[in-house]
């Protein structure tokens, strides 16, 4: 692991730390409204998969580690895209995560066969269904089915909250991890195939994989920060002068 990777990987390790006393500081607050159970929920989320992701590292497994960190950016883009509905309005964003949360459900227990349901609860998930069809237009249906509460793909998704780029160059790349279909990681590290600069190739892919981590989970750190005033505006800024003073060594 080169210098660079390191000093990325360090500050994710300080990164996940403050995230988590935000999201403890969050928990905390003596309020119960939905705002603060979905904030609470991505937030929950990204952290754990933040900190697997340290983990990954810490033991050598990098490539392993993009799966992560591409879940971890499509909960980012999701989140951006969940607060953009919420912006335009607080109660069909909220109802649309619910309505698709359930449709998830009955898609899940269609795919079973019922497993394990009786027929009353499946009756009750058919009715459940049938409602939430009755509240959204067959297209509006149509998407939540396949897209979750956004309705769009992922890929729009990343375009309306300001991540076509990083979607493009990373989410794509990534998703052959996923898809276990970039041998050329596993050929490097076995040493089947060398090429001229592959600790620059290396470097490179981890840099920008540690970067997509830190942003991914500290701008949400930072929203959910501000708009809870949870008081850790310092912290969160000396982390940024951190990233900006690594970001500069490239």
């Amino acid at each position: 692991m080169s210098e660079l990777v390191n000093e990325w990987k360090l500050l994710n390790i300080e990164s996940k730390e403050i995230c988590r006393n935000i999201l403890d500081a969050l928990l905390d607050l003596d309020i119960d409204s939905l705002s603060m159970h979905v904030c609470a929920a991505f937030f929950s989320k990204a952290i754990e998969t933040f900190s697997a992701v340290n983990v990954l590292y810490e033991h050598g497994l990098e490539e392993p580690s993009q799966s992560l960190i591409r879940v971890l950016f499509e909960l980012r883009i999701n989140f951006d895209y969940f607060r953009k509905l919420a912006a335009e309005s607080p109660e069909k964003a909220f109802a649309r995560l619910r309505d698709s949360m359930m449709l998830e459900k009955v898609k899940q227990a269609r795919a079973s066969k019922y497993a394990g349901i009786t027929q009353e609860m499946r009756g009750n998930l058919e009715g459940y269904e049938k409602e939430i069809s009755d509240k959204y237009t067959e297209k509006e249906y149509r998407g939540m089915k396949s897209h979750g509460f956004s309705g769009v793909p992922i890929e729009q998704r990343a375009e309306k909250t300001g991540h076509g780029l990083a979607y493009s160059v990373v989410y794509r790349n990534f998703s052959r991890n996923i898809h276990s279909t970039d041998y050329l990681e596993s050929y490097l590290k076995e040493g089947i195939y060398e090429m001229s600069d592959k600790e620059k190739y290396l470097e490179s892919r981890d840099v920008v994989a540690q970067s997509i981590a830190h942003t991914s989970v500290v701008g949400m750190a930072k929203f959910i920060n501000d708009m809870f005033s949870l008081g850790f505006d310092e912290k969160l800024d000396e982390l940024g002068r951190k990233e900006n003073k690594i970001k500069s060594k490239r």
